[in-house]
């Protein structure tokens, strides 16, 4: 028995929708179009070929399908989290998901008994790298939409890699994926600063260990990394020892020590899981990866400082 027939007491008879030869090729490709006949009332289902759009994306798909078809648009849906839920019954979009939540307000039906985890078979504790490089280079840019394809040659990694951190990213509801042009596209409703603060239980420190080595044999691409690097941004003293960052891997240097025996020859040298020169696109971290690399940094005047410049970066939309 049909779920709608057998909560709302509704006869309900479905179709494939003649009229689907006739729309444009996005809406063909992005989800599977049925006539609905609910009692006496039609509507048209959709259901999404794939992920998910934005809100904004269903809006005007939606406003798309009104030139061809008068009926009530319902989204039929394996899933549904609590935020996508909330997003869609605010835009008073029709929606399905068998066996869990109806929400049709032209029938003046608002059942819901359960949300599920969208998309989400296991529970996300902490970012990939390359998520975070993701979301990092996405915060930095405004928020504004990106392609995936543009970030896979900008990171220098390969499709999978990237594709996995997108997934991660999706999963986690931190951004949201639709496919434009035949690309992926991630996008967010949320502020920067906000979207940041949503983010931070996710975050991971880039920094894999910390050691000392000779400063002679530091390497020509190390970055200033750590208090140096945050001392260079804000009106702190830099650190006794310089601290430098390189993604490099500790094998490759014969000085390397877990004591610091001599301040004037030696320097201090985090590794890192990623580069985040490519997420700031110029020689220097950027400010989001700096900032979670010390977020285990006491003191107070520490604190302060990377919190003004985050603040700088992101309520400001500075590219730091």
């Amino acid at each position: 028995m049909d779920y709608i027939t057998q909560t709302l007491g509704i006869p309900v008879h479905r179709s494939k929708w003649e009229n689907i030869v006739e729309l444009p090729f996005f809406l063909i490709n992005s989800y599977t179009f049925e006539d609905v006949e609910l009692g006496s009332c039609r509507a048209l289902f959709l259901t999404p070929e794939g992920q998910l759009g934005t809100i904004d994306t269903i809006k005007k798909h939606i406003a798309w399908l009104g030139a061809f078809c008068t009926w009530p648009v319902v989204l039929e849906l394996p899933a549904l989290s609590r935020q996508r839920k909330s997003s869609l019954i605010a835009e008073r979009i029709p929606f399905v998901v068998p066996g869990k939540q109806i929400y049709l307000p032209f029938l003046g039906a608002v059942l819901s008994e359960r949300n599920d985890a969208e998309a989400a078979p296991n529970p996300i504790e902490k970012l990939l790298p390359s998520a975070q490089m993701l979301l990092f280079a996405f915060l930095l840019g405004g928020n504004r939409p990106i392609l995936l394809s543009e970030m896979t040659k900008r990171f220098r990694c390969s499709a999978m890699t990237m594709s996995r951190a997108a997934q991660q990213l999706v999963q986690t509801g931190l951004l949201d994926r639709s496919v434009q042009s035949g690309q992926i596209r991630l996008s967010s409703g949320l502020a920067p600063w906000t979207l940041y603060q949503a983010a931070f239980p996710y975050l991971v420190s880039p920094v894999r260990k910390t050691m000392y080595i000779d400063c002679d044999e530091l390497p020509k691409d190390a970055f200033s990394a750590g208090l140096s690097a945050l001392s260079e941004l804000a009106f702190i003293n830099p650190p006794s020892v310089k601290t430098w960052g390189t993604v490099e891997h500790e094998k490759s240097f014969l000085s390397k020590s877990t004591l610091l025996v001599d301040a004037t020859k030696q320097c201090a040298i985090e590794f890192w899981k990623y580069d985040p020169r490519l997420v700031s696109g110029k020689q220097n971290v950027d400010i989001l990866s700096l900032a979670v690399s010390l977020r285990d940094a006491k003191d107070e005047r520490t604190e302060q400082s990377i919190e003004l410049l985050l603040k700088e970066a992101l309520q400001n939309n500075h590219w730091v």
